[in-house]
């Protein structure tokens, strides 16, 4: 199976975030739009994972969320990768969190032995909410997202899947930190 390792948003954030994808849609067209329900910071996509395996990364992932508190970030933005002049990827940007920035590390560093390879860029702390199907239009100028303040509290291991009528995420285990 599919798997990634995300921060989880609380709901009111992924509200926010929704308004603001709606706030774009009129604005802009080629993009296939993140459902609100999808909204996460992915900290390591793993991509295929032998089902007899989701134990043993299930317990890496506990392990290591149960040395970290909370992280407290801010909405600071919209980006895309790798540029605005021929983006692939929207995004809403997030704040600086040397916690979420060690633990994202220690996750990479944790599957490296186990085959996964490690990410060769740094860590952007951000949420998807777009892909360009094939060329991004922009038929007026984009509203920036306000800033809001948050706290991630949860730590998933998420299954995802790949269905005619789009992805289909599913947590297989949740951690919370403390």
């Amino acid at each position: 199976m599919r798997l990634f390792i995300a921060a989880l948003l609380p709901d009111e954030t992924r509200a926010r975030m929704d308004e603001y994808i709606g706030a774009l849609k009129s604005r802009c067209e080629g993009v296939k739009w993140a459902e609100r329900d999808k909204l996460h910071v992915t900290l390591k996509f793993l991509g295929s994972v032998e089902d007899s395996k989701v134990p043993d990364v299930s317990s890496i992932i506990g392990g290591l969320v149960r040395k970290y508190s909370p992280f407290e970030t801010d909405i600071t933005g919209f980006g895309g990768f790798p540029d605005m002049k021929l983006p692939r990827i929207l995004y809403i940007g997030l704040s600086e969190n040397p916690e979420l920035s060690s633990l994202q590390g220690r996750i990479d560093e944790a599957f490296e032995p186990l085959g996964f390879p490690g990410e060769t860029r740094g860590f952007l702390p951000h949420v998807t909410i777009g892909r360009i199907k094939n060329r991004l239009r922009i038929k007026e100028t984009l509203p920036i997202p306000e800033k809001y303040r948050f706290t991630i509290d949860e730590i998933g291991v998420v299954k995802s899947e790949t269905r005619r009528d789009g992805s289909v995420y599913t947590p297989i285990n949740i951690f919370r930190l403390r």
